[in-house]
């Protein structure tokens, strides 16, 4: 259980960091696709240029390279951040995850990430 909450940590940190990055005039490019819709739907969670995809995806794995993860904990781990990040594009789902991530989608220059990693740097909408 530990190593799936590490993981969970991890891409938290790694998306607010790769999802800053994404918004900066150099890189925003290969954000702006996932940008199209204010309001977003649960459909629109995976609409996003390659890159992107694949540059926020890999924050999950960093704990690899000192922690031996099973398949099984890979595969629950995978199956949770998924279900997270569609509860986020759905306001269907704000009863269970908040409407942080939707606010980010009408705003876009606040609620980079989860709450915790945005009240930290200070990057939570008002």
């Amino acid at each position: 259980m530990l190593n799936i909450v590490i993981s969970i940590i991890s891409y938290d940190i790694w998306f607010y960091i790769s999802h800053l990055l994404l918004h900066s005039k150099q890189l925003y490019k290969y954000h702006k696709e996932h940008h199209t819709k204010i309001v977003p739907t649960f459909l629109d969670t995976y609409v996003a240029h390659p890159f992107e995809t694949s540059f926020q995806g890999i924050g999950m794995f960093f704990p690899y390279a000192v922690i031996n993860y099973t398949g099984y904990e890979t595969i629950i781990i995978l199956v949770l951040l998924n279900i997270r990040g569609t509860l986020q594009h759905d306001e269907r789902g704000t009863f269970l995850v908040g409407n942080h991530h939707l606010l980010h989608h009408r705003y876009q220059n606040c609620n980079y990430g989860q709450y915790w990693i945005d009240a930290l740097c200070n990057t939570a909408s008002p």
